[in-house]
Formats: C-alpha cells, structure tokens, sequence
C-alpha cells in the first residue's frame, strides 16, 4: 500500500489500521468486521463498508478500493 500512497499523495488521507492476524485473530475487532482470514481489506467511508477484498493482493485492485474512499 505505500507504493500506492507514494503515486498518490491523496491516499495519504486514508487511515490505514492493519490488525495483525497471528495476534488478533479472536480480538473482538476481527469478529465485529467479520474478517475471514488474513489478507483481508476493508474499506470504510464515512463509517460505512463501501468494499472488501479477501485474499487477494492486486495493487491494482486494491487501488480501485483507494478510489472509492478519497
């Protein structure tokens, strides 16, 4: 994602929070946002799910998501 971030100074304006699964696996967080495993991204705007993305590493995939949110 920081490659991203260097080809967009706007993504810089997201807030990235990453929760490390080996440690956090049954932290509450991971039940609330129903994270299935690891590499697992969920994009928020204004509070609300706007996507998510599961098991996949896509930069370019994942920069769409960048989109939707700044």
């Amino acid at each position: 994602m920081s490659a991203l971030v260097e080809s967009n100074p706007e993504y810089a304006k997201i807030r990235v929070i990453n929760v490390d699964w080996d440690d956090f696996r049954r932290a509450p967080i991971v039940s609330e946002l129903r994270i299935p495993r690891q590499s697992t991204l969920v994009m928020f705007k204004d509070g609300e799910e706007v996507s998510r993305l599961v098991a996949q590493t896509s930069k370019d995939v994942i920069e769409e998501m960048f989109k939707q949110v700044v």
